[in-house]
């Protein structure tokens, strides 16, 4: 483990000693922790669906909420 020195504006401090506490943990460990979370975060790659092969699937089909209804009753 690397020991690094970081400054902080007094607000910003105390917000994060506050964080720290409700995690019942250092405010190192928050740092961490957060810091963590957040690169593991960027590390995943985002998916993107392609949809575009699904255009005009119901096109030419009747999917009227009667229609639906009637053949989910019969």
């Amino acid at each position: 483990m690397h020991r690094t020195q970081i400054y902080f504006d007094e607000a910003f401090f105390e917000e994060l000693k506050q964080q720290a506490k409700q995690a019942n943990t250092s405010i190192s460990g928050y740092i961490r922790d957060v810091l963590a979370k957040d690169l593991a975060k960027a590390k995943k790659p985002e998916v993107t669906v392609d949809f575009s092969e699904f255009a005009g699937l119901w096109q030419d089909r009747e999917i009227s909420q009667e229609s639906l209804r009637e053949k989910a009753w019969k």
